[in-house]
Protein backbone atom coordinates (compact mmCIF):
# COMPACT_ATOMS: atom_id res chain seq x y z
CA UNK A 1 0.00 0.00 0.00
CA UNK A 2 1.28 3.47 -0.80
CA UNK A 3 2.33 5.71 2.06
CA UNK A 4 -0.53 8.12 2.72
CA UNK A 5 -1.60 10.85 5.11
CA UNK A 6 -0.91 10.13 8.79
CA UNK A 7 -3.95 9.98 11.06
CA UNK A 8 -2.28 10.42 14.42
CA UNK A 9 0.72 12.03 16.08
CA UNK A 10 2.87 8.93 15.73
CA UNK A 11 3.01 6.45 12.88
CA UNK A 12 2.21 3.38 14.97
CA UNK A 13 -0.78 3.04 17.26
CA UNK A 14 -2.21 0.18 19.31
CA UNK A 15 -5.77 -0.85 18.55
CA UNK A 16 -8.26 -3.45 19.72
CA UNK A 17 -9.37 -5.47 16.69
CA UNK A 18 -13.00 -6.61 16.78
CA UNK A 19 -15.20 -8.54 14.38
CA UNK A 20 -18.68 -7.63 13.22
CA UNK A 21 -19.90 -10.26 10.78
CA UNK A 22 -17.00 -10.77 8.38
CA UNK A 23 -15.80 -7.20 8.87
CA UNK A 24 -12.70 -6.45 10.91
CA UNK A 25 -12.78 -3.17 12.82
CA UNK A 26 -10.27 -1.48 15.09
CA UNK A 27 -10.69 0.83 18.08
CA UNK A 28 -7.80 2.95 19.38
CA UNK A 29 -6.77 1.37 22.68
CA UNK A 30 -6.74 4.68 24.56
CA UNK A 31 -10.57 4.65 24.34
CA UNK A 32 -10.99 1.06 25.54
CA UNK A 33 -11.64 0.58 29.26
CA UNK A 34 -12.42 -3.16 29.20
CA UNK A 35 -14.01 -5.98 27.22
CA UNK A 36 -16.96 -7.77 28.79
CA UNK A 37 -18.27 -11.21 27.87
CA UNK A 38 -21.88 -11.65 26.84
CA UNK A 39 -24.12 -10.31 29.59
CA UNK A 40 -27.89 -10.01 29.91
CA UNK A 41 -28.91 -6.66 28.41
CA UNK A 42 -31.91 -4.95 29.96
CA UNK A 43 -33.87 -2.98 27.38
CA UNK A 44 -34.76 0.64 28.10
CA UNK A 45 -37.97 2.04 26.58
CA UNK A 46 -37.91 5.14 24.36
CA UNK A 47 -34.15 5.02 23.68
CA UNK A 48 -32.73 5.56 20.18
CA UNK A 49 -32.80 2.40 18.03
CA UNK A 50 -29.03 1.91 18.24
CA UNK A 51 -29.20 1.61 22.06
CA UNK A 52 -29.57 -2.09 22.92
CA UNK A 53 -30.16 -1.33 26.61
CA UNK A 54 -28.05 -1.40 29.76
CA UNK A 55 -25.91 -3.96 31.58
CA UNK A 56 -25.29 -4.05 35.30
CA UNK A 57 -21.55 -4.37 36.02
CA UNK A 58 -19.98 -4.07 39.48
CA UNK A 59 -22.86 -1.98 40.78
CA UNK A 60 -23.12 0.35 37.77
CA UNK A 61 -25.46 0.56 34.80
CA UNK A 62 -23.62 0.84 31.49
CA UNK A 63 -25.56 1.75 28.33
CA UNK A 64 -24.86 -0.63 25.46
CA UNK A 65 -24.97 0.42 21.81
CA UNK A 66 -25.30 -1.93 18.87
CA UNK A 67 -22.28 -1.51 16.59
CA UNK A 68 -24.19 -3.19 13.75
CA UNK A 69 -27.10 -0.76 14.05
CA UNK A 70 -24.75 2.20 14.45
CA UNK A 71 -22.74 1.25 11.36
CA UNK A 72 -25.82 0.58 9.23
CA UNK A 73 -25.31 -3.17 8.87
CA UNK A 74 -29.00 -3.99 8.44
CA UNK A 75 -28.51 -7.68 7.57
CA UNK A 76 -26.18 -8.38 10.48
CA UNK A 77 -27.11 -11.47 12.47
CA UNK A 78 -26.38 -11.03 16.18
CA UNK A 79 -24.38 -13.93 17.67
CA UNK A 80 -25.57 -15.73 20.80
CA UNK A 81 -22.68 -14.41 22.90
CA UNK A 82 -21.40 -11.05 21.62
CA UNK A 83 -18.66 -9.13 23.39
CA UNK A 84 -19.24 -5.69 24.88
CA UNK A 85 -16.34 -3.27 24.46
CA UNK A 86 -16.54 -0.55 27.11
CA UNK A 87 -15.31 2.80 25.82
CA UNK A 88 -14.50 5.72 28.08
CA UNK A 89 -16.13 8.86 26.68
CA UNK A 90 -15.43 11.88 28.87
CA UNK A 91 -15.42 9.87 32.10
CA UNK A 92 -18.49 7.82 31.19
CA UNK A 93 -18.45 4.17 30.18
CA UNK A 94 -20.42 3.28 27.08
CA UNK A 95 -20.60 -0.35 25.95
CA UNK A 96 -20.54 -1.17 22.26
CA UNK A 97 -21.64 -4.64 21.22
CA UNK A 98 -19.46 -6.49 18.68
CA UNK A 99 -19.54 -10.13 17.58
CA UNK A 100 -16.10 -10.74 19.02
CA UNK A 101 -13.10 -8.89 20.44
CA UNK A 102 -10.09 -10.51 18.77
CA UNK A 103 -6.76 -9.06 19.84
CA UNK A 104 -4.57 -6.03 20.38
CA UNK A 105 -2.54 -5.03 17.35
CA UNK A 106 -0.05 -2.33 16.43
CA UNK A 107 -0.99 -0.60 13.17
CA UNK A 108 1.22 1.64 11.09
CA UNK A 109 -1.09 4.59 10.56
CA UNK A 110 1.19 6.06 7.88
CA UNK A 111 -0.07 3.24 5.66
CA UNK A 112 -3.69 4.07 6.39
CA UNK A 113 -6.06 5.24 3.71
CA UNK A 114 -7.86 8.05 5.56
CA UNK A 115 -11.62 8.62 5.65
CA UNK A 116 -11.07 11.86 3.71
CA UNK A 117 -9.22 10.02 0.96
CA UNK A 118 -12.12 7.56 0.81
CA UNK A 119 -14.73 10.34 0.67
CA UNK A 120 -16.17 9.15 4.00
CA UNK A 121 -15.34 12.11 6.25
CA UNK A 122 -18.81 12.20 7.78
CA UNK A 123 -18.82 8.47 8.63
CA UNK A 124 -17.59 6.53 11.63
CA UNK A 125 -14.19 5.53 10.19
CA UNK A 126 -10.80 7.15 10.51
CA UNK A 127 -9.57 5.02 7.65
CA UNK A 128 -8.59 1.62 6.28
CA UNK A 129 -5.41 -0.37 6.83
CA UNK A 130 -4.18 -3.46 4.98
CA UNK A 131 -2.66 -5.92 7.47
CA UNK A 132 -1.37 -9.20 6.06
CA UNK A 133 -3.93 -9.09 3.26
CA UNK A 134 -6.85 -8.27 5.58
CA UNK A 135 -8.64 -4.93 5.42
CA UNK A 136 -9.13 -3.42 8.87
CA UNK A 137 -11.45 -0.45 9.26
CA UNK A 138 -10.21 1.91 11.96
CA UNK A 139 -13.20 3.40 13.75
CA UNK A 140 -13.41 6.90 15.16
CA UNK A 141 -14.91 6.38 18.65
CA UNK A 142 -15.65 10.09 18.97
CA UNK A 143 -18.01 9.85 15.98
CA UNK A 144 -19.30 6.42 16.99
CA UNK A 145 -20.46 7.94 20.28
CA UNK A 146 -21.09 11.51 19.17
CA UNK A 147 -22.27 14.39 21.39
CA UNK A 148 -25.86 14.02 20.17
CA UNK A 149 -25.94 10.40 21.32
CA UNK A 150 -24.26 11.26 24.60
CA UNK A 151 -27.01 13.76 25.37
CA UNK A 152 -29.60 11.02 24.72
CA UNK A 153 -27.83 8.85 27.32
CA UNK A 154 -27.39 11.56 29.97
CA UNK A 155 -30.41 10.47 31.98
CA UNK A 156 -28.72 7.16 32.78
CA UNK A 157 -26.57 7.16 35.94
CA UNK A 158 -22.93 8.23 35.70
CA UNK A 159 -20.67 5.20 35.56
CA UNK A 160 -17.30 6.54 36.61
CA UNK A 161 -16.99 8.45 39.85
CA UNK A 162 -14.45 11.21 40.24
CA UNK A 163 -12.41 11.11 43.41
Amino acid sequence: MTKLTTLGKSAETTVLVVRLGETLLALPIEWVEEVLPALPIESVPQCPSFVRGVVFVRGHLIPVLSAAERLGMANHERPDEPHIVCLNRNGRLIGVEFDEALDLMNLDMEECLTAGQLGAESGFMRGLVDRDGLVIRVLDPEKLIANEEMSALQDLPQILKTN
